[in-house]
């Protein structure tokens, strides 16, 4: 059959590792991919967002074609005024030896969720589009051991210099000059250095007390990933998954509504391990403010690892994460094709795959597809960690024709990819890794259909793998109303 190559981004600057946190979609990776268009220009837009706040991140912007003179880059908060309530863009600076390239840093003031402006302009005219970024702290950077040791000493010579001064003040600023000190003023002397090195620790006490004080409340704001328990349950005598938010920050003050990404309020992913055998995309619906449950789809018993997207309001996106043990006990009353719950309808968009992941040998591998249809890789023929790439795949039908792809919950197709061990997980759209529930609510009307040409049967994903190790990538797309999933097994080099 004639196969198309799959069309690459060029490659940017050495990728710093990414940060390895659970939020906004992802687990292992911190850095936000972006595909789409400001105005007449195709952006891909690439954000490292800084391991402390306030703290600077770093954005990659390429203009495939060229043709910009100017791009600049914006950060604004989610409750941002209107008018004046964020700064000025920044110049991105062109990348000496890339003209498609342009490169900025911003300052990420604040935790919370922010959109990226990104503005060109060129010779086809002027555009700009939003990226969503969630803005966290992870972690704070302690003082180096041999920079502490050297501002301790620095400290004790300055505390012996001001007790030393002292002493010799009251000892000799009243006796004339050529005489020497009484033992009187000596004894004064050693008084008023007592009394001063007294005063001093105290001071030094105090700050060290404010110091931890201010240590608490800074660490307080590490970004921590909601501790939630799940369970299968009975709902009219099938089984369903249950899954609540324990944690005492989303009952209490910190709870917010939450707001639908793709017209879903949780996308779930259901990974079977540790063969990575099965997979399940589904969207459990809320019973109440912090207890979401869907039935249980046709996967085998095992263990599963979950991993479920979640929006809030602000347009704040993170991932919850847990493992739930299902036993075939648990699954014996399940009828099949399995009947809806009780007041628990299943979703037509939820979807389940099992068998076993076509090894990735390079461009040509091929995987099949429920209905007769192959899904073929177009991409890199090695993957490496922390290189821009894009994952390219193309669909034929059972005649070996390019298949004509249908939207499936507003994009051409969905992606997920997990390391093995589950150190990594990520839900990847044509678009990047964006949320596009955080896009809807800092950008109304910015969803993007990017990446996917329904009548060629191709669809992109841009990413960079943030770890070396074995994966599994599992695509999805619709045809005919069905959702179809494929499944690859891929090596990351370092």
């Amino acid at each position: 059959m004639r196969r198309g190559r799959a069309a690459r981004l060029a490659r940017a600057a050495t990728f710093v590792a990414g940060l390895y946190v659970v939020v906004a979609g992802h687990v292992g990776s911190n850095n936000v991919f972006f595909a789409g268009e400001a105005g007449p220009y195709p952006v891909s837009v690439i954000i490292r967002p800084p391991e402390v706040i306030p703290g600077l991140a770093e954005v990659s912007v390429r203009v495939p074609g060229g043709g910009a003179d100017r791009v600049t880059v914006r950060p604004v908060r989610w409750d941002a005024a209107p008018e004046g309530g964020a700064p000025p863009p920044d110049d991105a600076v062109p990348v000496a030896g890339d003209p498609e390239l342009y490169a900025a840093e911003l300052w990420l003031m604040t935790v919370g969720a922010y959109r990226v402006v990104v503005a060109v302009e060129g010779s086809r005219g002027s555009g700009e589009v939003s990226v969503p970024v969630t803005s966290v702290m992870l972690g704070v950077r302690d003082l180096p051991p041999g920079l502490g040791w050297m501002l301790a000493a620095l400290a004790l010579l300055l505390v012996a210099g001001v007790v030393a001064i002292t002493g010799a003040a009251v000892r000799e600023s009243q006796i004339p000059a050529g005489e020497t000190a009484g033992s009187r003023q000596r004894r004064r002397a050693r008084i008023a250095m007592a009394v001063t090195a007294l005063g001093v620790a105290g001071i030094l006490y105090l700050g060290h007390q404010w110091w931890e004080a201010v240590d608490r409340e800074i660490r307080s704001g590490i970004f921590e990933r909601l501790a939630v328990e799940s369970a299968i349950v009975r709902d009219g005598g099938t089984p369903v998954l249950e899954i609540a938010i324990t944690d005492p920050a989303w009952r209490g003050r910190d709870w917010s509504p939450l707001v639908p990404d793709h017209g879903k309020l949780m996308h779930m992913f259901l990974v079977g391990a540790p063969g990575m055998d099965a997979f399940a995309h589904v969207h459990p619906v809320p019973v109440d403010s912090s207890t979401f449950r869907v039935p249980w789809p046709d996967l085998p018993p095992g263990e599963y690892r979950i991993y479920g997207d979640i929006v809030q309001e602000s347009g704040f996106a993170q991932t919850v994460v847990d493992t739930v043990a299902v036993d075939a006990a648990a699954l014996a009353a399940q009828a099949f094709p399995p009947e809806p719950a009780a007041g628990l309808p299943r979703d037509a968009d939820d979807s389940a795959w099992t068998g076993i992941p076509m090894a990735l040998s390079g461009p040509g591998s091929e995987a099949r597809l429920d209905d007769g249809s192959i899904l073929e890789w177009q991409g890199d023929q090695e993957l490496r960690v922390d290189e821009e790439t894009v994952l390219s795949f193309r669909v034929w039908d059972p005649d070996e024709k390019p298949a004509e792809l249908e939207p499936y919950m507003g994009m051409r197709s969905h992606a997920a990819l997990s390391r093995d061990d589950g150190a990594v997980f990520v839900h990847l759209h044509p678009a990047g890794t964006i949320s596009m529930g955080s896009l809807a609510v800092l950008a109304p009307g910015g969803s993007p259909m990017a990446g996917a040409d329904a009548r060629t049967g191709v669809v992109e994903f841009p990413f960079a793998f943030p770890q070396p190790g074995e994966y599994t990538i599992w695509v999805q797309v619709k045809r005919e109303g069905r959702v179809l999933t494929g499944a690859f097994q891929a090596t990351v080099a370092e």
